[in-house]
């Protein structure tokens, strides 16, 4: 009786601590000289990380495809690297497995707005450099890209809680060409949010789910072998 006792409290006492455990999630992305890069860096109780860098390497002309030389990093182990492509009809292929799985989750809308009005922002700095030559065009520009910075804040603000003052900034270039930009944010959110929404997901699915799993992969086979 003792054991099963034991057992039962250090089960409770498991999900409690994964339900509060603190995630957070850091994006990065960065545009310069036409050089681009994507980081990623998810950290768990603010010391266990990985960390994903992204940058565009070049474009594969007989595939049509964008290659990526993808980088990681994990708590105390070594940087990984590895190519990876993207041609347009895999990421289209992906876009309709994706519209599949929703059509069979009723809610799914409402469940997605609930868990992201849980998440935090904690961060959020976007600050880009603009020019085109010419003062009246470049003057332009900053007006519009001030808008998309702008309606981009407002949307984020009524999908996530604040919980800092956005920092924004566009520096005009008046004598020269350029579209540099660099976008940083961190998210804050509990893993018991994450479990929450996925419960909710697998509740609301409209069908079996392994019956859907294995049509999307009898739909991905035959995609490959046509």
């Amino acid at each position: 009786m003792i054991w099963f006792l034991g057992i039962t409290v250090g089960f409770v006492f498991l999900i409690i601590l994964i339900s509060i455990t603190p995630v957070e999630i850091s994006f990065q992305f960065k545009r310069k000289s036409k050089k681009q890069d994507i980081t990623i860096k998810i950290t768990v109780w603010y010391f266990f990380y990985k960390t994903f860098q992204i940058p565009i390497v070049s474009f594969d002309e007989e595939s049509a495809s964008l290659v990526f030389k993808e980088k990681s990093k994990v708590t105390g182990g070594k940087d990984t690297e590895k190519d990876m492509k993207a041609t347009p009809e895999e990421f289209k292929n992906q876009m309709e497995m994706i519209q599949l799985w929703l059509k069979h989750i009723d809610g799914f809308r409402q469940i997605l707005s609930s868990f992201l009005g849980k998440i935090k922002i904690i961060e959020f700095d976007w600050k880009s450099e603009i020019g085109t030559g010419d003062a009246a065009w470049t003057g332009l520009l900053t007006g519009m890209l001030w808008s998309v910075k702008s309606m981009t804040a407002g949307i984020a603000s009524a999908v996530f809680k604040w919980k800092c003052s956005p920092q924004m900034e566009i520096v005009p270039n008046f004598k020269s060409t350029a579209a540099d930009t660099r976008l940083s944010c961190m998210f804050f959110m509990r893993m018991g949010h994450a479990i929450i929404a996925g419960i909710r997901v697998i509740k609301h699915m409209n069908g079996n789910v392994i019956k859907l799993w294995q049509k999307t992969k009898e739909e991905n086979k035959n995609k490959e072998a046509s």
